[in-house]
């Protein structure tokens, strides 16, 4: 067998799918038991809340979630039919819309918040010290800066 099985770079990346896999598992259920949102449409929804005025166009979206433009225009459609965006003319773009979260979008994206946020804080922060959080924080940062996703943008302001 190779010397590369147990690299350390390997093992560490299966811990990180693994940590994935089992936090990530138990959010969507949490979100979907809350709210009935799927994992894609809380996304949409809180990437939405987090843009200035909290509206994007498909096009910016699609780069925030790194999906393809086709999966991401199926996923808007259904969210519109569903009633939790809607699409509005863009004012400097006549090509483009602008999509905002619906008062009912909004309503569901607190509901799953209100699940989500205690489920995560007790799943990855409760477990680790305010240095050790600090410091996962800025090693996660430092990574995802050197990857082609970059990191997620902060909130915007209230």
């Amino acid at each position: 067998m190779s010397g590369l099985l147990n690299d350390e770079a390997v093992v560490l990346y299966g811990d990180i799918l693994r940590l994935t896999d089992a936090v990530g598992g138990r959010a969507e259920h949490t979100i979907r038991q809350a709210s009935g949102l799927g994992g894609s449409e809380f996304e949409v929804l809180l990437r939405l809340a987090r843009h200035p005025q909290r509206r994007t166009t498909s096009a910016r979206l699609a780069e925030d979630l790194s999906f393809t433009s086709g999966g991401l225009t199926r996923l808007i459609a259904r969210m519109e039919e569903a009633g939790l965006i809607t699409r509005h003319p863009h004012p400097e773009d006549r090509r483009a819309s602008l999509l905002e979260a619906t008062e009912k979008g909004n309503d569901l994206l607190e509901r799953a918040l209100t699940a989500h946020v205690p489920q995560m804080t007790a799943d990855l922060m409760e477990p680790l010290t305010a240095v050790e959080r600090l410091i996962l924080r800025e090693l996660v940062t430092k990574l995802l800066a050197h990857s082609t996703r970059g990191t997620v943008a902060a909130p915007a302001g209230p």
